[in-house]
């Protein structure tokens, strides 16, 4: 299971029930297309044969938008989840760098063995894995260390092995290919991939780039289109973080750069861990901010210091009144 997926059924604290001022704020599932197209994310299904960052450039063209950029390269020959942010929605790709990726892809071994000593192999893996990137890479070329959260070996046929991989950002799959055969005695190398999950976004909920071209100029021309269901709000880039949620009065002092402090909390997750990042949402639901938890759950629920140091604010200054 990816982190992403626990954090998301971690349950609610509740530190002071508080109200919302509906004459401020909405909820996200409230706000228009256009509104979107200023600040949401597109879940893209990457085909082969392109670049993640030609498909973001194309998106910014055909939408007449200011920026677009994308979370999480793939090389042009893997297909599969490719969020991509627009306009002011660009800010939250890079808490989703960190939401965990899944990959469904197929290895060629130059030997055959039984499906019992590919799973031991597998098994091995699971863990924190020491890779170095691949010559190919934009990175820089050293040893580092990256989290496996999962393996399932789908299929063996041969010396074909279909398999499913949960892993951190960073993770190179190709070079996990050769490194699975090293185990074996054998040389082993990627034959096919495809991303599955970003997080909780799976490709089920993707959609074509010429779809969602097809479905803009509808929009455009003010027919009937499907674009609402393909440019969700920017809370989406932060479906995979733990959450706490704010009182209205503490969200202009966060709005204007102010740290959050417990007195300000209404509600949050629980298991949150010192140094996570976490997201501080509205009690609508409106992504305020994202920052560093300088306090486990139970203290920021008993306690009275600052809870969260702030790395990124999203919402608009003037959303809701100032009263301090």
């Amino acid at each position: 299971m990816l982190p992403a997926e626990k954090n998301f059924k971690s349950g609610w604290l509740i530190r002071e029930e508080a109200e919302t001022d509906w004459e401020h704020g909405e909820r996200p599932e409230q706000r228009t297309v256009e509104e979107n197209l200023s600040n949401g994310l597109v879940l893209i299904d990457k085909p082969a044969g392109v670049k993640s960052h030609e498909v973001s450039v194309d998106i910014k063209k055909f939408m007449k938008r200011s920026k677009a950029g994308h979370s999480g390269t793939l090389d042009p020959d893997v297909t599969g989840v490719l969020p991509v942010g627009i306009d002011n929605a660009t800010k939250v790709l890079q808490a989703l760098k960190h939401a965990g990726k899944e990959y469904k892809g197929t290895m060629n071994l130059s030997e055959e063995f039984s499906r019992e000593k590919i799973e031991e192999v597998a098994e091995d893996f699971i863990g924190t894995v020491k890779q170095t990137p691949p010559e190919i890479s934009a990175v820089k070329r050293e040893e580092r260390e990256r989290e496996v959260y999962g393996i399932e070996i789908i299929k063996v046929e041969g010396g074909k092995v279909d398999f499913v991989i949960e892993c951190e950002r960073g993770f190179y799959v190709r070079v996990f290919c050769r490194q699975f055969g090293e185990k074996l005695g054998c040389d082993g190398e990627l034959d096919s991939l495809r991303r599955t999950k970003v997080g909780l976004f799976e490709d089920d909920q993707c959609v074509k780039p010429e779809e969602l071209r097809e479905q803009f100029q509808l929009y455009s021309d003010g027919k009937d289109h499907r674009l609402d269901q393909y440019v969700r709000p920017v809370e989406a880039g932060v479906k995979h973080l733990k959450k706490v949620l704010l009182k209205d009065t503490a969200v202009s002092p966060v709005c204007h750069g102010a740290d959050l402090g417990t007195m300000g909390i209404s509600k949050l997750q629980e298991d949150i861990e010192k140094g996570e990042t976490v997201a501080l949402l509205t009690l609508k639901g409106e992504l305020v901010a994202i920052g560093e938890a300088l306090m486990e759950s139970e203290e920021m629920l008993e306690g009275k210091d600052t809870a969260v140091e702030l790395q990124r604010v999203f919402l608009d200054k003037d959303v809701y009144p100032r009263k301090w």
